[in-house]
């Protein structure tokens, strides 16, 4: 696909740490971009993506009720990143804007002419050792408003795919995917410090736990194994819009096969956390059905980043930002409370 053929792709979240990646990588492979993004932000992502002729900052303050008719013009594409975090959002707001947000943007853009919708799910949403497009973790809404964050959180991504499927289903005339990974870790994408000038954990969404490595002291991580680096999760999106076969699978897991032993990682380079500290797993990976990556949408699996490229690759680009902090004189320390 030539340059001048691709169409313009509208991300959402896209000043989160993987929307963002998304978005590079779109104007990398040469796609124009309208990134939509909250309030303050928007001058930061019009600042990181500043040398981009094809990218533009477009504020959406509510997806579950913003009118979309000027923002999707033209657009040919969507990629859905944006959902609320564990701990970041009550119940109401939480399904609000990850099933009722879902919804509205999908009719705006039936409403609109756009034909390809492309959303994050989440593994979570799977039980253990089930991961096909009809497995379910059985989570209810009731369980998930008695106060558990991650239990919210894996209730508002599972309803919300469920029904972003339920859309598909009615409107076979739009090619709808959600591509759902485990934790993601990994760099931030050249130009992140423009979205965190000063300091600002909660930025770091699931890569915190990457950071909190920096702490001799540390012991928070991620409560389960499997990961994907972000770089591949926003590979994979970014596939998603020209699948090799129009009758791919619409719900589709995607996990790094390398096992993510956070002690082999606290081994690869000085200044990190205690190993001891590290959570032991039965396993350190999970085993999904991963076929349909490749053959539906040609992301061979040995393409992956391995787990070392992961952790190193990140925590360079945490001290790339910890030193342009300094270098404004600005205070800060490696947070002891989890990311989430």
């Amino acid at each position: 696909m030539s340059t001048e053929s691709k169409p313009l792709v509208f991300v959402t979240g896209a000043s989160g740490y993987l929307g963002f990646e998304v978005v590079y990588q779109l104007l990398q492979a040469g796609y124009p971009v309208r990134g939509a993004a909250r309030g303050r932000k928007i001058p930061l992502l019009k600042k990181a993506f500043g040398k981009y002729p094809q990218f533009e900052a477009v504020e959406v303050t509510d997806v579950a009720s913003a009118d979309f008719s000027v923002a999707f013009n033209g657009v040919g594409a969507i990629i859905h990143t944006a959902a609320p975090l564990p701990g970041r959002a009550d119940s109401e707001t939480a399904f609000k804007s990850a099933i009722e947000g879902s919804l509205h943007i999908l009719r705006e853009a039936h409403k609109a002419g756009v034909k390809k919708f492309i959303a994050t799910g989440s593994m979570v949403t799977f039980p253990d050792n089930a991961y096909g497009p009809d497995d379910w973790v059985a989570v209810t809404k009731e369980q998930a408003v008695e106060g558990n964050p991650f239990v919210l959180y894996i209730a508002e991504k599972k309803f919300g795919e469920q029904a972003v499927l339920e859309f598909a289903e009615k409107h076979p005339e739009m090619d709808i995917t959600i591509f759902c990974p485990p934790w993601i870790f990994g760099p931030f994408a050249p130009g992140f410090e423009h979205i965190i000038p000063e300091p600002d954990f909660s930025a770091f969404s699931t890569n915190g736990f990457v950071y909190q490595l920096l702490r001799a002291d540390n012991v928070n991580y991620n409560y389960s194994p499997g990961m994907l680096d972000v770089r591949d999760v926003a590979r994979v999106h970014i596939a998603g819009l020209n699948p090799l076969t129009p009758d791919h699978p619409r719900r589709v897991p995607v996990v790094s096969q390398y096992p993510n032993d956070w002690r082999d990682a606290i081994k690869l380079r000085g200044r990190l956390a205690d190993p001891s500290k590290a959570p032991v797993w039965e396993s350190y990976r999970i085993d999904a059905e991963l076929k349909p990556v490749e053959e539906a949408f040609g992301v061979k699996l040995s393409s992956y980043k391995t787990w070392k490229e992961t952790i190193l690759d990140a925590v360079d680009r945490f001290i790339e930002v910890e030193n342009q902090w300094k270098a404004k004189g600005l205070k800060f320390e490696v947070p002891t409370t989890p990311p989430m």
